[in-house]
């Protein structure tokens, strides 16, 4: 498969370079040299009782290297109680994947979600916010060995330093964590429409997004199939149907989202639309998949979209990303699976990109990526 050659090159690419990329604790690495422009794109003004207040628009700003060298870009697409800060520097002050893409010629469109930092909440719109305390952050994401939650969490080993509140490192994260709108299902409306209208501004595009972000390339790529070339989806808001891990009730019963995807042969019902059967697991550290009953319907706007779904050897996806995977190939998405401990890379959790070898990671989706869009 080209996957598989792909994996292969990767790792020649990592080992020539005895993984010089990967920086320890404390070290720091020099940013790209980039110019900088921003813009507010979709949103409208509406009528309150204190006046007109304008909604939905979603901040964007663009990063362009001195002399860009990739026929598309990448729109980076961040995860729930996060802006796109994440993409920026690391939070023990390295380079992020910004710096990356920039030094390997892409130019780089960073999102905030809409109602979500920059871009504005409008208080009187009937919804309300939430945002993730600090144990929330440890036991997830920053130091999931200390609490143990799913079976691969002592494998987590590349967050810079001990991941807990007090130390230095997270507390600069978790300063950078915001309040988020509550209603996922207002959100992916506002998201669709928004990540549609910049995709129709700045022409093809890549998308990567992260956990709750990767809820939106599905909505966004169903209304411009067109313009998006590529998805690398990292540890996208899953499984299908269902919650795992923390909860287990269910959701997004159009199986990637709440919100309608185009499907054929058309659903007939709008609550319940898709017909599904469980696929069990035999392994202790997997969850049972929730697919489509047979014949599954088909996402004919992602027949020519190549997806890639990833995640980390610690996280809590690795429970059920492989969920995600089987629901996109029934579906006849042409879809690609990879788990980064298959390519050698070890230790990461959730927050893969600001770990200390997320520059390792980043090479391998980077050569993902030029396999498909050249």
């Amino acid at each position: 498969m080209l996957l598989n050659r792909i994996i292969v090159g990767a790792i020649l690419l990592l080992s020539q370079s005895n993984c010089a990329i990967t920086l320890e604790a404390g070290q720091k690495g020099q940013e790209a040299f980039a110019s900088r422009e921003y813009l507010y794109i979709g949103g409208s003004y509406v009528n309150t009782s204190t006046g007109h207040l304008f909604m939905d628009q979603m901040y964007v700003e663009k990063l362009s290297p001195t002399a860009p060298s990739q026929p598309y870009p990448v729109v980076l697409i961040h995860g729930q109680a996060q802006t796109g800060t994440n993409w920026l520097n690391k939070p023990d002050g390295n380079p992020g994947w910004a710096s990356f893409f920039l030094k390997k010629g892409y130019e780089v469109y960073i999102i905030d979600q809409t109602e979500r930092g920059r871009s504005a909440w409008n208080p009187a719109g009937g919804t309300s916010m939430s945002t993730y305390t600090a144990e929330i952050i440890e036991s997830r994401f920053t130091a999931s060995r200390e609490y143990n939650l799913w079976p691969q969490a002592q494998l987590h080993t590349q967050w810079p330093g001990p991941g807990l509140m007090g130390d230095p490192i997270f507390d600069q994260y978790y300063a950078s964590t915001v309040q988020f709108q509550s209603n996922t299902v207002a959100q992916e409306r506002k998201m669709q429409a928004a990540g549609s209208a910049l995709l129709k501004k700045i022409g093809p595009a890549v998308l990567i997004s992260h956990s709750q972000g990767g809820l939106m390339p599905w909505v966004i790529a169903d209304v411009v199939p067109d313009l998006v070339k590529a998805i690398v989806t990292i540890e996208p808001t899953g499984p299908p149907f269902i919650d795992a891990v923390f909860n287990n009730g269910s959701t997004r019963p159009w199986g990637l989202t709440n919100i309608p995807l185009t499907y054929s042969p058309a659903p007939t019902s709008l609550t319940a639309p898709l017909q599904t059967q469980i696929i069990p697991t035999n392994s202790s550290s997997l969850t049972s998949c929730i697919v489509q009953a047979s014949p599954a319907r088909q996402l004919v706007n992602f027949k020519n979209i190549p997806v890639l779904v990833e995640n980390g050897e610690a996280s809590y996806h690795a429970v059920y990303d492989d969920c995600t995977w089987e629901f996109l190939v029934q579906a006849g998405v042409p879809a690609e699976r990879l788990r980064l401990e298959d390519v050698g890379i070890h230790g990461n959790g959730h927050l893969q990109f600001m770990e200390m070898n997320s520059d390792d990671i980043a090479t391998v989706l980077e050569a993902w990526i030029s396999s498909k869009v050249l």
